[in-house]
């Protein structure tokens, strides 16, 4: 064998293992770069680069996900348009809330998230009845809508961040129902393996209009299609208890709206609840699909505390 036959079997050989070795990595991120979605906007076009940069920003941020719970896009709501929503201010202290959304389930019950409710002090601010919350300041509404608080709250028994993401809230006296409060319907154990597949969904709430911006006062509904649990699990670690919707059309629920709830329509024009504001990306509006506590994975749950049938 030649000198330069030994030479090029050595550099092949080197080769070979440093090649092994950058396959070992377990930290590479794959970059994908949508350009037909990111290549044009309001200012004009941007280069590539400029498109890359951005990409890299979004995949890199250290915010929480499962602090992501507002709504970018979307419409006003209007007066009476969504009677079973609810203002939930968990009351930190000093003046300080962490503002949720909910769902009045019946006269005494307020479904929302876990993560809403988990953490101490557990003393919460309600109001029912309103679209616009500019009255509201910490626990007194000195404007329109039934106010109240409670300190009886029932995170789930196996709620832990993200998994098993629903909570109830039971209130002092009773709801008065009127024309703009009024319960809501829940997708019950039937629906389970309901398939919701392209089906447009809303989702409603109070919370940031885009990620660097404060919440907004006025309720915001944003219409969305829900995806299959195998398309979301691309993107994250769901099970069979949550439910997806797509990104895009600069629609999306992100922080504020949390424990909020998604609502389909019915043939008869009722709203039924099949999700909950659970967690997402956070950037808003956002390239990944938003993540909702499916509310029918828990419907014996929600029954055994409440002892409402549905």
């Amino acid at each position: 064998m030649s000198f330069q036959s030994m030479k090029t079997i050595f550099y092949l050989m080197f080769f070979l293992v440093i090649c092994r070795q950058c396959y070992s990595y377990s930290n590479i991120v794959k970059v994908h770069v949508n350009i037909s979605s990111y290549y044009k906007n309001n200012n004009g076009y941007k280069n590539t680069n400029e498109i890359v940069k951005e990409k890299i920003a979004e995949l890199t941020d250290e915010n929480d996900p499962n602090e992501v719970t507002r709504i970018t896009g979307g419409e006003y709501a209007r007066e009476r348009q969504f009677p079973f929503i609810s203002v939930v201010h968990r009351l930190v202290g000093n003046g300080v809330i962490a503002q949720c959304g909910g769902s009045i389930l019946s006269k005494r019950w307020v479904l929302t998230a876990g993560h809403c409710i988990a953490e101490a002090p557990r003393r919460f601010f309600l109001v029912f009845g309103i679209i616009n919350k500019s009255g509201i300041s910490y626990d007194k509404n000195v404007g329109p809508g039934i106010s109240m608080i409670t300190t009886r709250a029932y995170p789930h028994p196996r709620y832990v961040e993200a998994i098993n993401d629903i909570g109830l809230l039971y209130m002092p006296n009773d709801i008065p129902f009127t024309n703009s409060i009024q319960p809501i319907s829940l997708a019950g154990y039937n629906d389970l393996y309901a398939n919701y597949e392209h089906a447009t969904a809303i989702v409603i709430g109070w919370g940031k209009e885009r990620a660097t911006g404060s919440t907004t006062q006025a309720l915001k509904y944003a219409r969305l299609s829900v995806i299959t649990n195998r398309e979301c699990r691309l993107y994250w670690q769901i099970d069979e208890r949550n439910i997806c919707t797509a990104f895009g059309a600069g629609q999306h629920a992100c922080q504020g709206d949390s424990g909020g709830p998604l609502i389909v329509q019915t043939t008869n024009k009722r709203y039924i609840q099949i999700g909950i504001v659970s967690y997402g990306d956070s950037n808003c509006p956002s390239n990944k699909p938003g993540v909702f506590t499916r509310v029918a994975a828990f419907s014996t749950w929600i029954k055994s505390i409440t002892g409402i049938r549905y």
